[in-house]
């Protein structure tokens, strides 16, 4: 992950304590560096103590690849995800 690169895991925690928009920002990063990310209109917000992502992807990769820096991040109990596949059309 793009973040964990920059700072050293051991001083740096994503999700462990940190506000619901720290780990809004964090994901928000992370989307936005991933190589070849396919993502449209990918939105994350915070629902409470919740993150909410929505969006549409052009892959099933990239769905599980923002899935799970999602689950990473915020931690699998705290992520409304409601990203969908949206294959391109072919002409």
């Amino acid at each position: 992950m793009f973040l964990n690169s920059v700072y050293d895991s051991n001083s740096f925690s994503f999700g462990l304590g940190g506000s619901a928009s720290a780990r809004c920002a964090a994901i928000e990063a992370e989307l936005c560096y991933l190589p070849n990310f396919s993502g449209r209109e990918i939105t994350v917000q915070s629902e409470g103590r919740c993150v909410l992502i929505t969006g549409y992807v052009e892959t099933e990769i990239d769905f599980y690849r923002a899935l799970n820096i999602a689950h990473d991040i915020a931690g699998a109990d705290k992520v409304i995800f409601r990203v969908s596949v949206a294959h391109k059309a072919t002409a």
